[in-house]
């Protein structure tokens, strides 16, 4: 019984990038790497691990109900936090997350879906 019990695999999610989001990601890199391209390259690392973590259980991360204002419904989005200070906004539907923003949690976020609309 227990043998059975291992081969059962956990349930894995895909993790999808909205290109918005890639382009967001590869903006906050580039301007780190100007400054640091060991933090650049940390906070590639960090996203990778995020990924990894939402791919296993997006479930654990709560929802990013402070969007509200913007119009979005309570509910919506959840938010992954790495690197210390960036923030993945991302979906869940089925088996698939959808990481539709990655911001720096320091700036203000109004028109962060602006140019994704």
């Amino acid at each position: 019984m227990q043998k059975a019990l291992q081969r059962i695999k956990p349930k894995m999610y895909r993790v999808r990038l909205a290109r918005h989001a890639d382009t967001m990601l590869l903006s906050h890199t580039k301007f780190l790497a100007n400054v640091s391209p060991p933090a650049a390259r940390k906070l590639v690392s960090d996203f990778k691990k995020a990924k990894n973590k939402l791919a296993k259980d997006p479930n654990q991360f709560p929802f990013a109900d402070e969007f509200d204002a913007l119009g979005i419904p309570q509910k919506t989005y959840r938010k992954c936090i790495f690197y210390g200070r960036y923030k993945a906004l991302f979906l869940i539907e089925n088996d698939n997350v959808y990481i539709d923003a990655i911001i720096d949690c320091r700036q203000e976020n109004k028109n962060i879906f602006a140019a994704h609309q």
